[in-house]
This record gives structure tokens, sequence and C-alpha cells, in this order.
């Protein structure tokens, strides 16, 4: 398999993850899934396998360093060299007024949400470097929350915001070596992480009205962007944050 047709993808067995593994597999790539979910990414590995689909699944808790090294371990002794890197894990914290804020949630959302991007990103880059490729392209899901904030939302607002900061650097950094890096934003997106959210009529009613699109979008319109930013047809992007948003960050 040529390198530049492989795609790791954390986060890949649920949500806008598994709406970007299903994409890059229709446009050919061959996914390598990461995600914490063992149950969920057997099945899909199975699945799709069985559809003709070149899809491996690695189980991994995001949050440890020493997991993610050992994934990204694995791919370079078996020869497998990606040049494309999707971090869609993450996590929505509970809310919370910050001086009520459990510490311990709120190392669960910079451990996962941040660290775990930081992680992957740092094994990932390691491994293009060491295998000298050509071109390579690493698109980070942060948020709306990633430059903006909201109430009792401190540690999300405080982990995307991060993670759109980390994104620009490695942009900056890497550019000389032809590996681009940019972030997406998603706004309210009807994924398992907004189940319980999109019950909330009051809630919902409220965030439409601050949608001038007025509807909640799919994670495969999130998916979209994410596949182009990752293509040879935005090559001259990178260190860039792109909203996903109906026009929220507008109003």
């Amino acid at each position: 398999m040529n390198q530049e047709n492989i795609a790791v993808i954390t986060g890949g067995a649920s949500g806008i993850g598994l709406s970007a593994t299903n994409r890059f597999l229709k446009e050919g790539y061959e996914v390598i899934i990461i995600d914490s979910n063992k149950k969920a990414g057997k099945k899909l590995e199975k699945d799709l396998k069985s559809k003709g689909y070149t899809l491996i699944f690695k189980h991994c808790d995001i949050s440890s360093y020493q997991q993610v090294k050992e994934v990204f371990k694995s791919l370079k002794n078996d020869n497998k060299t990606p040049n494309v890197l999707v971090n869609s894990a993450g996590i929505s914290p509970g809310l919370n007024m910050l001086h009520k804020y459990p510490v311990d949630e709120w190392h669960k959302a910079i451990e996962i949400n941040l660290n775990g991007t930081f992680y992957s990103c740092r094994e990932f880059l390691k491994l293009a470097i060491n295998k000298k490729i050509k071109s390579g392209a690493i698109v980070n899901v942060a948020s709306i929350m990633g430059v903006r904030a909201s109430g009792a939302q401190a540690s999300y607002a405080a982990s995307k915001h991060a993670v759109v900061g980390l994104t620009k650097s490695i942009g900056i950094e890497y550019a000389p070596l032809n590996i681009r890096a940019n972030a997406v934003g998603p706004g309210v997106i009807d994924t398992p992480m907004n189940t319980e959210l999109m019950k909330d009529k009051k809630i919902m009613q409220f965030l439409l009205s601050r949608i001038p699109n007025n509807r909640i979008a799919t994670p495969d319109e999130v998916a979209n962007l994410i596949f182009f930013l990752a293509s040879s047809e935005a090559s001259y992007i990178t260190g860039s944050y792109y909203p996903v948003d109906g026009g929220y960050l507008a109003t």
C-alpha cells in the first residue's frame, strides 16, 4: 500500500471520526482507527472488511502516551507509513462553574482533548520524518469553543483553544517538510456526544436561534471538510482553523 493512501484516525469508531473513516475509505485510503471503545472498533473493523475496505483497528486510550506510542511503533514495525492523521477523539465534559469544577474532571478533559492530540501528533510526525515522507497532513478536530467560550464550559474551552494553538504551531514548524496541519471547529453536530443535549428542547431552541442555518450539522458535513484539508487540493493551506458551524461564530 502506498504511504500516501494511509490515514490514521483517532476516535474513528463513532461520531465525526466514524464519518471521517467512511469518507477516507471511500476515497481509496487504507485507514487505521484508534479508539478506546474496543467493542465498537472490532465490530467496525469486521463490518467494513466484509465490504472490501482495508481497515485496521487499534484499541488505545488516547490519554496514555505509552499506548499511543505503542500503536505507532506497531505501524512502523508493520511497514505502514501514514501520511494523514485525523485527531477526532475527544470528550465533552459536564457543565459546572469553575470554582465548583471537579479537579479530576478538569484533568480528564485536558488529558483526552489536548494531551491525546499532542501524543498522536508527536508520534505521527516522528514516524513521518523517520520514513522521510514527501508530504503529510494533520487535521485536528477542535470546536467552536476553540476560539470562543461559554459559561460553565471552562475545561472544554481551554482544551479546545489549546488544540487550535497546537495546530497552528505544527503548521509553522513543519511547513518546510511539506507536512501541513489545520484544525476544524464543529458547532452542534448530530453525534453520540450530543445525544443528551439534543433531548433538551429548551437548550436546542436556544442554540438553533443562534445558528443562521437554523439546523444541526451531520458528522458527514464535518468529515467533508476534514477530507478536503487532508487532500492535495488543500496543498497551500496550513496553520489555520476552519469552523463548521452554520454561521454560529459570525453572529
